[in-house]
């Protein structure tokens, strides 16, 4: 090329004398596309922002995790945005799955076992508390669970959690079910009342109304989460179709929320988690604290959910549930461990 244009060499030696002679800022300035080039490769491995919508079912501390990670961040680190939405019961937290409302239902294990068993397929992906945080409280004149029989126990309504968990824990105790007589009477609040009342002669109540129960004098009678160790209570569930087409925000759902239990149950966060909590259950912080020091070692550090729980579930449910289907399912038609172990091993934590 030198040969037929004589003048171009010349010409490139003076541009490489050129840019020798220029300034420091000028070398700087030459060497900028660089950095411009990594950013942009950060942001493409950054994953496009994404969204899901949890409905929880009830406002029990169980759930903290929830609000901790909303709080901490800890989805937000994920680039994920998380809708929490409140329901009135598992009744309508069903519903909304459903009917896709919602991605992700937090309550009780009879919601998962309900849907899969009118055709919905849907697993438990993460445990939140395993343990019945129930006692069953009696009038202070009975202190024996032979008394027990023939007497009227308050649970929310017929087919209920409460009602389903008061038929296991006679059950359990080798008491027939059969022989005590069940009235409906709303929410804990109410079934306290009716205690209190004389309506009914006891109740199945959830921490931390049995507390309050236990201040006011009444007995209680059998401690559930003694009896029933290890029980599937409290999950996160999802149709199982919706985890596999939206495997990746499920799966940075799930980062958060190992972080999130991590931070829940050290002992060290007690005050800040039963701050932040209070503050979305819009719930005193002492009566949180019971339930705290009570139950926080049911709740699973890393949100794992164990089959054997969920088997525990289902068997109650069969035997007393009346959920037509129940019959037919096995429990690992509803145990999907799997994002909880990917995202567990993402983060270095058993």
């Amino acid at each position: 090329m030198t040969k037929r244009f004589p003048h171009l060499g010349v010409a490139i030696v003076l541009l490489f004398a050129m840019t020798a002679c220029s300034s420091g800022t000028s070398s700087s300035s030459a060497a900028s596309p660089a950095p411009a080039a990594s950013g942009s490769a950060e942001a493409s491995a950054q994953p496009a922002r994404g969204k899901i919508v949890v409905g929880v079912s009830a406002a029990v501390l169980a759930f903290a995790p929830l609000y901790i990670a909303q709080e901490k961040g800890y989805w937000e680190a994920e680039n994920l945005d998380v809708e929490l939405i409140s329901f009135n019961s598992g009744t309508e937290s069903q519903q909304a799955l459903l009917g896709d409302a919602i991605d992700i239902g937090a309550g009780g294990y009879t919601e998962p076992i309900n849907l899969t068993s009118q055709g919905a397929p849907t697993v438990i992906f993460a445990s939140a508390q395993e343990g019945l945080a129930y006692k069953l409280m009696t009038r202070s004149d009975i202190t024996d669970l032979s008394q027990v029989e023939g007497k009227t126990l308050g649970v929310s309504k017929a087919g209920s959690l409460s009602d389903q968990v008061t038929h296991i824990a006679l059950n359990k105790k080798g008491l027939d079910p059969t022989k005590v007589k069940y009235q409906a009477c709303g929410g804990a609040a109410s079934c306290l009342a009716a205690l209190e009342a004389g309506a009914v002669d006891g109740t199945i109540l959830s921490s931390p109304t049995d507390e309050l129960a236990i201040k006011a004098g009444f007995n209680p009678l059998i401690d559930v989460a003694k009896e029933l160790p290890g029980f599937a209570y409290e999950v996160l569930y999802a149709k199982r179709a919706a985890i596999e087409a939206k495997h990746d925000l499920f799966l940075r759902f799930m980062t958060g929320y190992i972080k999130a239990t991590q931070y829940v149950t050290d002992p060290a966060n007690k005050d800040e988690v039963l701050k932040i909590t209070s503050q979305a259950m819009n719930r005193k912080v002492a009566d949180l604290e019971i339930t705290y020091d009570e139950h926080i070692a049911d709740f699973p550090r890393t949100g794992v959910p164990g089959l054997e729980g969920i088997q525990k579930a289902l068997d109650g449910t069969k035997q007393f549930g009346d959920v037509s289907g129940a019959d037919k399912l096995a429990a690992s038609d509803l145990h999907y461990p799997d994002l909880q172990q990917e995202a567990a091993a993402a983060l270095g934590v058993k």
